[in-house]
């Protein structure tokens, strides 16, 4: 059986035995690796979710998505500075990868740096003017900046942009 067969039926464990056998067979193999990745990271097993992006990346340093995978575990790990580098990678590779401008405005939220947080979900919200987290998001920015004429204005758009009424029904397409 195939290990992406066992990843889409949930089985992880037998997903898991599956790529580490493709990628003994051949270390190259940046799909397994990437899967692999993608595996430990859903799990919240982010110290081996690391180590595969790293062997990843030092195979295809440019890989988009285990850049922008490996800045999130950094996040996640509290690492922010380091998860700053990678999505700056990852956005230097692909300018439109909403997730790693998002992500970059999420952690100068958290470290109090509101402009610059407010900068990228503008960035996030060039690419997607629907995109609901940074709209909210900014909201949020807004609020935390004691701007609360802005902060309500800007949660008012949120529930347009989001509401998925009948008459509004096409907000919710996707």
């Amino acid at each position: 059986m195939s290990a992406i067969f066992f990843q889409t039926a949930g089985n992880d464990e037998k997903a898991i035995k599956a790529f580490l056998r493709a990628i003994a067979s051949n270390p190259g193999d940046a799909y397994s690796l990437y899967h692999l990745g993608l595996i430990y990271k859903d799990r919240k097993d982010f110290d081996r979710a690391e180590d595969v992006y790293l062997k990843l990346l030092a195979l295809f340093p440019d890989h988009p998505d285990a850049n922008y995978d490996l800045g999130y575990v950094y996040r996640e790990k509290g690492l922010y500075n380091k998860a700053l580098a990678q999505y700056k990678k990852a956005l230097e590779i692909d300018p439109e990868n909403i997730y790693a401008h998002y992500d970059t405005g999420y952690i100068y939220r958290e470290k109090g740096r509101y402009r610059e947080a407010l900068s990228k979900y503008e960035d996030v919200l060039e690419i997607d003017p629907a995109y609901p987290y940074a709209l909210w998001d900014t909201a949020e920015v807004y609020k935390e900046m004691g701007m609360e004429d802005r902060a309500e204005e800007q949660f008012k758009h949120y529930h347009e942009m989001t509401d998925c009424s009948f008459r509004r029904f096409w907000n919710c397409l996707d």
